[in-house]
């Protein structure tokens, strides 16, 4: 009976901690001027008062009306220099819990060309009430329609598998390919990288650990 009372204990917690991470799944709380397309209409820009959850764009007019569109309405926005588009597919980690984001979701644009860098941004429950954030990259080559997750060791800021996802991206840059073939290349350094490629710059710091 403990051992089941245990059980249902620690389901509970991991299921606040899942609750706590939908629930707080927004990139900015407060209504900001900002701009939008729809799918509907690329060619059409739109402005407004916008706050982005990671499902659903809200859009405040003069008169102070409240439209919300789904990921799947929405082509992208933008909020001063952040701009947001959609992606699925991805997996997003959460303690013990790994999933497979299947709908559409607002993620952040870091970077974009050949190769575009986004980021999704979600916070989960810890004890005594408080939250942690963590971050999922992941990369979409121009001509594809899907992303691909950009694994990361939590403890090194890189590790194998975060070499062996970025290194077939690089093939045309040998010398950025080197960086990452040598482990110089972290999760903090990933947005300068893509920067580099898609620019045709070089790597822009002179020492890297």
């Amino acid at each position: 009976m403990r051992y089941i009372l245990t059980y249902w204990l620690l389901l509970g917690s991991l299921g606040a901690a899942r609750a706590q991470m939908h629930k707080s799944l927004l990139f900015n709380g407060k209504p900001i001027p900002g701009a939008y397309v729809l799918n509907a209409d690329r060619h059409l820009r739109r402005t407004g008062n916008l706050r982005v959850y990671a499902r659903e764009l809200l859009v405040q007019d003069e008169q102070g009306h409240t439209t919300k569109y789904r990921p799947e309405d929405v082509y992208w926005a933008q909020i001063g220099r952040v701009r947001y588009t959609t992606a699925r597919g991805f997996k997003t980690k959460s303690g013990l819990w790994s999933a497979k984001q299947a709908k559409q979701l607002f993620v952040e644009v870091v970077d974009s060309g050949k190769i575009s860098l986004f980021r999704y941004r979600y916070y989960v429950g810890g004890p005594n009430s408080t939250t942690t954030e963590l971050a999922t990259y992941m990369l979409r080559e121009a001509s594809a329609d899907s992303v691909v997750t950009v694994p990361v060791s939590a403890y090194t800021g890189k590790g194998k598998r975060f070499r062996d996802v970025l290194m077939p991206y690089l093939v045309s840059r040998p010398d950025l390919l080197q960086l990452v073939e040598y482990g110089a290349i972290t999760i903090d350094t990933l947005p300068a990288l893509l920067r580099a490629f898609n620019s045709g710059e070089p790597f822009p710091f002179t020492t890297v650990k």
